[in-house]
């Protein structure tokens, strides 16, 4: 579960990711080891999400919401899976506060 807030937590069956190799400069793993984390959370057809929250959520984040409905956003800042895992989700969740009405 990911806590939004007291009232607010999205299953993490609700979020998928995708790992890919990471661009650019990065030491010798760089283009062999899939550490590219990319968060895809379908904003439209979520249970969790009220409709008020879901406006909010297409209306900050035009860019990262496609024509379905879904999100996406990666990161590629660590070297590993699990730490960009974690940055996705805090740069969505946690440190934009998005779906904090």
């Amino acid at each position: 579960m990911i806590v939004i807030d007291p009232s607010l937590s999205i299953p993490e069956r609700e979020i998928r990711f995708t790992f890919t190799t990471s661009g650019g400069p990065g030491g010798q793993n760089v283009n062999k080891v899939c550490t590219k984390a990319t968060l895809l959370f379908d904003v439209d057809n979520s249970p969790s999400l009220d409709d008020d929250r879901k406006r909010l959520l297409r209306s900050r984040l035009p860019g990262r919401i496609n024509q379905q409905g879904v999100m996406r956003v990666s990161s590629q800042r660590f070297r590993t899976r699990e730490a960009n895992r974690r940055a996705a989700v805090e740069r969505v969740f946690e440190r934009e506060g998005l779906l904090v009405v």
